[in-house]
């Protein structure tokens, strides 16, 4: 594999998705990409070391995914072509991680593409590492994205990026911060009960926008990546991915709310 290249994984017909970042497909980016390819969309990959490469055009995708993509790498008139494929009717879907949203950095913080996303980024520093989980629940029932999923056994994360919701925005999932304790050798766990918006989306123009606050590869994705009592894999790119088949259908219908 040629380092910092850009991939292409073409299924000719499929929706055309480009996806930005979590550093390469042998890599972080397993995860989703295995599952985009499986799921039969026409892939274009930059990966994380790569500077997003100016013979793309926005306004060739349906989708536009930047997770854990450096701000650095990105031109400004870039992130505006992006933006105006956005209003124009296209999808862009914002995934967490320490370079994306605000991050360690500032890293989307008053750039091109904050204005897309339907929520507020904060000024400084929005991790939140979780020693002890965040179980992940949906705000609504009986919608596409949560269809089909087992949420009566949910899974756990273990951090996310920090942001408000804007309020024209939907909440999609929140998540609820344990708190566990061992005294004598009898175990407690109790949930809080202030919800952290973990996935909001909205519109930018006649195009739909998401963020979700956590990533979909190790290691704020926590035991989520295993979710579900059946394995599944998944052959890509002279790999696989092994994963819970309850984390499968939940990137499979997160991507096909988008469109």
């Amino acid at each position: 594999m040629e380092p910092s290249a850009l991939r292409h994984f073409s299924h000719p017909g499929g929706k055309k998705v480009l996806y930005c970042g979590d550093d390469d497909v042998d890599l972080a980016a397993v995860y989703l990409s295995s599952i985009l390819n499986a799921e039969g969309y026409d892939l274009d990959y930059v990966p994380s070391r790569l500077p997003f490469p100016p013979e793309l055009d926005p306004a060739a995708y349906d989708l536009i995914i930047f997770s854990d993509y450096p701000r650095a790498q990105v031109r400004d008139e870039d992130m505006e072509k992006i933006a105006a494929q956005v209003l124009r009717g296209a999808s862009f879907l914002m995934i967490g991680g320490w370079e994306s949203f605000t991050g360690l950095n500032i890293e989307y913080r008053r750039s091109p593409l904050e204005a897309l996303l339907p929520v507020y980024l904060q000024d400084t520093d929005d991790r939140r590492n979780v020693s002890q989980g965040i179980v992940v629940l949906p705000a609504e029932r009986g919608k596409a994205l949560t269809d089909g999923l087992d949420w009566e056994h949910p899974a756990l994360i273990g951090g996310y990026n920090a942001f408000r919701p804007k309020e024209e925005a939907g909440v999609r999932l929140n998540g609820y911060r344990l708190v566990i304790s061992a005294a004598r050798g009898v175990i407690r766990v109790e949930p809080s009960a202030t919800p952290i918006p973990l996935l909001v989306t909205g519109r930018a123009g006649k195009g739909k926008t998401a963020a979700l606050a956590f990533d979909l590869a190790p290691h704020w994705i926590g035991g989520f990546v295993d979710w579900g009592m059946e394995r599944k894999r998944v052959e890509f790119n002279q790999g696989f991915i092994e994963v819970g088949n309850q984390y499968y259908r939940f990137v499979k219908n997160l991507i096909a709310d988008m469109f």
